[in-house]
């Protein structure tokens, strides 16, 4: 190599002009491949190569001298540490990133093995003339059959996400989907699935809904399961002089409200005029002396709804009335059995109630 002033002057400018000339960077996948598994067989590599170097050191140790073990001691804790520096770079670092890059690897190893096979297929199969009927049903045969059983295996990667489903459609796009329709001007609706409008509303259907019988709700839960029931004290459950016994759902709601008032240490709200009314009307209409009786007279009571006819305005009123139609002198209100008779009559009693 010649070291005189010139030559090194030359290799010193053209260094100097190299460096100050940009850096082209590309997006071009590296030399070898990914990376991380040539990191990742290297520190397979080292960890076996540490491995069988302090194996070495222990079956060396049981045979050296007193002089050598120390030095051998020494070894073996470098060794050691080694050992523990790998693992930690394997556990910590490849790992979760194998992990985070699989579905990146699993792609291209996917891609490469693709590409190989198409090219072994179409280096196995000439270009020949156009085949024979009976060759064309073989090939079928076997394509049918390869196709088969490539839909056994399912493809993870093709349940990926499609970035393309974001983006908006072309104006290309939208004018060929208008142009698919027929443009003759007359309105065609939309195909949509039909819809039967109800027929009744809610307010209907929660009248003629059943009413559930507490009574028999607590006995079923009481005498057919085998869970066991905490009872309440005798005579609690009494009210308003034994006509009356308190349900289940009352006796949680008193509980759920004295253990609200002990928690918050305050005292709730008495119940208002409405809530009262509310609750004696479901107390009158649930049972009395324990016993619910509505069952007896609910079916009188919905054939009565049904056949019931409703009330009318006063134009049914009016034709109700009661009118006189027999001949008589009609010049005054006061003569004869017409309408003047009923005037006079409210009339009478009017005046009767100021006196």
């Amino acid at each position: 190599m010649d070291n005189s002033l010139p030559t090194l002057l030359s290799t010193l400018q053209e260094s100097l002009s190299a460096a100050i000339l940009p850096v082209e960077t590309s997006l071009l996948p590296p030399q070898n491949g990914i990376s991380l598994l040539d990191l990742k067989n290297e520190l397979f590599l080292s960890y076996l190569q540490n491995l069988v170097f302090l194996i070495l050191l222990k079956l060396r140790h049981a045979t050296d001298s007193e002089k050598d073990s120390t030095k051998s001691l020494e070894l073996n804790e470098e060794a050691t540490k080694k050992l523990v520096a790998l693992r930690l770079y394997l556990e910590k670092g490849i790992k979760p990133l194998e992990g985070r890059l699989a579905y990146q690897i699993n792609k291209v190893v996917k891609a490469a093995d693709d590409a190989a096979a198409a090219a072994a297929i179409s280096n196995a199969r000439p270009k020949l003339g156009k085949p024979k009927k009976a060759d064309a049903f073989e090939d079928s045969g076997s394509d049918e059959g390869s196709s088969s059983d490539e839909s056994e295996i399912v493809d993870e990667l093709s349940y990926r996400p499609n970035p393309a489903a974001l983006l908006r459609p072309s104006a290309e796009s939208a004018k060929t989907g208008k142009a698919s329709e027929p443009s003759d001007g007359i309105y065609r609706p939309p195909r949509i699935t039909a819809t039967a409008m109800p027929t009744s509303g809610p307010k209907k259907e929660r009248k003629e809904r059943t009413m559930k019988s507490q009574t028999m709700e607590e006995f079923v839960r009481q005498e057919l399961s085998t869970a066991p029931l905490a009872e309440p004290s005798i005579g609690s459950t009494i009210v308003a002089g034994g006509r009356r016994v308190k349900g289940e759902r009352e006796r949680a709601d008193e509980a759920e409200r004295a253990e609200y008032e002990e928690k918050m240490l305050t005292r709730l709200a008495p119940l208002t005029k409405k809530e009262k009314a509310k609750r004696g009307h479901t107390e009158r209409s649930s049972g009395y002396g324990g016993e619910e009786w509505r069952d007896l007279g609910a079916g009188l009571d919905r054939i009565e709804n049904l056949t019931k006819r409703k009330g009318g305005g006063q134009l049914d009123k009016s034709r109700k009335r009661k009118i006189d139609v027999a001949d008589g002198p009609r010049d005054s209100g006061a003569v004869g059995n017409g309408m003047g008779n009923e005037f006079a009559k409210r009339k009478r009693t009017v005046m009767k109630r100021f006196r």
